[in-house]
């Protein structure tokens, strides 16, 4: 016999987690308990808000493809942690939320802080589910962490009344078992190659989550040799190495200009682990739905996925790295068709100031992993980066601001070895930027860059073109940005001019810091 939230913690070892992360609550002080008496087995990070707690979780499913756990507080700790859980959602990230809720015997009593979590995490989640019972905790510990992983992976909530934790339970772990992930059929694969090898003009377009660093290598080496274009989904760019023949860039916000215009030239596309996401597709602009004019082939490994929105001419439901795996290396010939696109690629973006900070940051940070969350400043890296490892890029189909330093965070506990580098604006900094503080806690050496408008930049150039000269609550007054940083313990920086970021890096790399470049 031993409290129900011991049997917790005991379940989520079980299903192999090392790592999570926290804002604490009274209502699931006993859970707290079982991470005490597991303190060697389980890294418990404190945050110091809800949002950024599950931003870090959204991230350490990124990274890893396993969920991150994330352990909030009823009512308003779960409300701030809802932005993570939709990061989560919408990039179809692994990630398990533990909620505290009020005792079962004030239940819809209106209870302090009591917030009805099935009802309000439904649209968010994946799933949802309450332990009742003591008994039942690790049974619907286990059937969240499956169900976070199978199919379309996502977040799953679970709620835990205090009562329901404190009680002692006999109840027996439940074994850990792998998720059933869904295998191509060899039919299938053989009318994939034909089709893509008969069309003059296809595009593979991969994206999603459920890869691993050899899916990305088995995808690559298939496009390579039989001389097809790849492209990656927006925010997905790590997918693919830049420096292959065959990558034509990255769909989305116009990454890579010119990409899109030859969407609409290609013959056949061929999505393979997305759905894709609506950035991707300009809105779906790019693509029509339910039709697109294009021969399309969707590979994904949730069934109620395929076909949704986009009709596709061949449909299989598989993994992105089992399909991977299958694919054969069948040598093909060079077309015009994939000089046109790589050469669109290699032309690359205007000269810009953006450009130049991005070449003094490429020359000093080798590998980086560069996080970002929502902005006009995202397009620095998205344009002007390389990638050439996977993983090495956390982004958000979902369009979160506030994402970069819980990610980074995430990041280098994750990989400590390599430097994690945040990239914000003036206004997405602010929406996280006391988990700073958590960083220099933990012994973590992010970097933040944050680019300062002065406003809510993405939103002011919507602004400007719909109604000029009209602009209105977008411009913000900030502070020092440096000091900030220096007041959490890390380092801080101010710098205008190329030159002078080259010089900060100089001083800043290796350590936490945040370098503001002021662009206003």
């Amino acid at each position: 016999m031993r409290l129900a939230g011991h049997a917790l913690v005991e379940q989520l070892l079980a299903c192999g987690v090392d790592l999570a992360f926290c804002v604490p609550g009274e209502s699931y002080l006993p859970v707290l308990d079982g991470l005490y008496a597991h303190r060697d087995k389980v890294r418990l990070i404190t945050a110091r808000q809800e949002t950024g707690a599950a931003m870090m979780a959204a991230a350490y499913g990124k990274l890893t493809g396993r969920p991150g756990v994330c352990l909030v507080t009823r009512g308003p700790g779960a409300t701030n942690a809802s932005g993570g859980v939709h990061v989560a959602r919408q990039d179809a990230v692994p990630m398990l939320l533990l909620v505290g809720q009020v005792p079962t015997t004030n239940r819809d009593r209106v209870a302090f802080q009591e917030v009805d979590i099935r009802a309000m995490f439904a649209p968010l989640a994946k799933a949802v589910y309450r332990v009742d019972v003591p008994d039942r905790v690790p049974e619907l510990v286990a059937r969240a962490m499956v169900t976070a992983v199978s199919g379309e992976p996502g977040p799953v909530v679970l709620e835990l009344p205090e009562d329901v934790l404190s009680a002692s339970t006999a109840a027996e772990v439940v074994p850990a078992v792998p998720p059933v992930v869904p295998a191509p059929d060899p039919a299938d694969i053989h009318t994939v190659v034909r089709i893509l090898r008969e069309a003059e003009r296809p595009l593979l377009v991969v994206g999603g989550s459920g890869w691993t660093v050899e899916a990305t290598v088995n995808v690559r080496l298939f496009a390579e040799a039989a001389g097809i274009p790849l492209a990656t989904a927006v925010r997905h760019q790590d997918l693919v190495d830049h420096r292959s023949p065959v990558f034509a860039g990255t769909l989305g916000l116009n990454t890579t200009a010119g990409l899109a215009r030859a969407v609409g030239d290609a013959d056949v596309l061929a999505f393979v682990g997305t759905r894709p996401d609506a950035l991707t597709v300009d809105d779906f602009q790019l693509l029509e739905v339910p039709a697109p004019k294009q021969k399309l082939l969707h590979v994904h490994p949730d069934p109620d996925v395929l076909q949704q929105v986009h009709r596709a001419d061949l449909a299989i439901v598989a993994g992105p790295a089992r399909f991977a795996a299958a694919l054969p290396r069948e040598h093909g010939q060079p077309s015009a068709w994939l000089t046109r696109l790589r050469d669109n690629y290699l032309r690359g973006p205007e000269p810009s100031v953006a450009a130049e900070f991005m070449r003094v940051l490429d020359e000093r940070v080798p590998d980086p992993i560069i996080s970002t969350g929502a902005g006009a400043y995202t397009a620095w890296p998205q344009k002007h980066h390389r990638f050439t490892t996977y993983p090495s890029q956390l982004g958000t189909q979902s369009g979160s601001m506030g994402f970069g330093l819980p990610a980074a965070v995430a990041a280098q506990l994750v990989h400590p070895d390599r430097p994690a580098v945040a990239f914000a604006g003036d206004g997405c900094f602010l929406m996280t930027g006391q988990e700073l503080s958590t960083a220099v806690r933990y012994g973590l050496a992010p970097l933040v860059i944050v680019v300062n408008n002065g406003s809510y930049g993405t939103i002011r150039d919507h602004q400007t073109r719909r109604f000029p000269g009209r602009e209105f609550g977008t411009s913000l007054v900030n502070p020092d940005f440096a000091a900030f940083a220096r007041a959490f313990g890390a380092l801080g920086e101010r710098v205008r001019t190329p030159d002078e970021f080259a010089a900060a890096l100089d001083r800043t790399l290796g350590k936490a810091a945040l370098i503001e470049i002021d662009i206003s």
